[in-house]
Formats: C-alpha cells, structure tokens, sequence
C-alpha cells in the first residue's frame, strides 16, 4: 500500500494497494502474540524496575505480573520482552549511543511522523507541524539529564 498527501488540504489518500501482498489473519486466539500487541505498559516498566532494584530476577518479576492481572495469559507481553527492555535501559544507561539511535529509528518506523534532520524537514514540517529537538549538552545540564523540546499543532 502507498499513501501520498492530497494537493495542499492536508488529507492522504491510497495511491496503490496490491491485495496479493497480504497474508491470512492469525486466529483470535494468536493474536496476543503478534509484536504489535504486545506492549509493555509504563506501569509495568517502573513494577519491574523496582522489582529489579531489590534483586529479584526477571523470571520472578515475570511471575509477579501475571499472578496479579490475573495469569500469565492477561499479561499484554512475553519475558522476552522484559529481557528485551532490560538490555535496553542498560543500553541506555551506559550511553550507548548506537542504542539511541536503534531506539529513534524504531520510534520512526512505528510512527511516520517522526523524521531525521534532512533536506525534507522544512516540507514535513509543513505537514505534520511537530518539531522534536534534542539538546546537544546531553548529559551536560544541571540535573544530568537529556532534554527534549516538544512543539505541535
């Protein structure tokens, strides 16, 4: 499928779509397990993080979240995912640049809207009217965090 924006109204339309490139949906019942269901809430990330700051494993935290909503089949991700978002916070706690860089590629992929700084800003910023800077100081400022700046419509 191939979207454009319409001339100046700001609207998109499908400009191509070729159905013989689409597969048969997954049952009901699998599809909890597709990656773009699966998703670790923000409530969840600071459960494990203090879980983890205490000592207590992964598999053990795994377990402690799924007793509590219920069993591990309410659970809206895997222990590979919590895995995966461990070694992205050490990732990003040891200044990993390249990990940063992984992290806003995904960011892109998952959302259109965000964009690299190149000779095409000025028109998408013109569509989409939303400006992400990062402060070049990283780490640099009083309290040893990065800042983001938000603009938007």
């Amino acid at each position: 499928m191939r979207i454009k924006p319409r001339d100046n109204t700001g609207k998109w339309y499908v400009s191509r779509f070729v159905d013989n490139h689409n597969h048969d949906l997954p049952p009901a019942k699998f599809v909890e397990y597709l990656p773009s269901h699966r998703k670790i809430s923000d409530v969840d990330i600071a459960h494990m993080d203090s879980m983890r700051q205490v000592g207590i494993s992964v598999p053990k935290i795994y377990e402690s979240i799924a007793a509590q909503a219920g069993g591990f089949n309410q659970v809206s991700f895997t222990k590979r995912d919590m895995y995966n978002e461990v070694r992205r916070q050490r990732a990003l706690q040891n200044g990993d640049v390249n990990a940063a860089l992984r992290v806003l590629a995904n960011a892109s992929r998952v959302d259109d809207r965000m964009f690299w700084r190149n000779g095409r800003s000025q028109e998408d910023y013109k569509l989409f009217g939303d400006v992400l800077a990062f402060d070049a100081t990283y780490r640099k400022n009083k309290y040893n965090i990065p800042v983001i700046f938000f603009w938007g419509e």
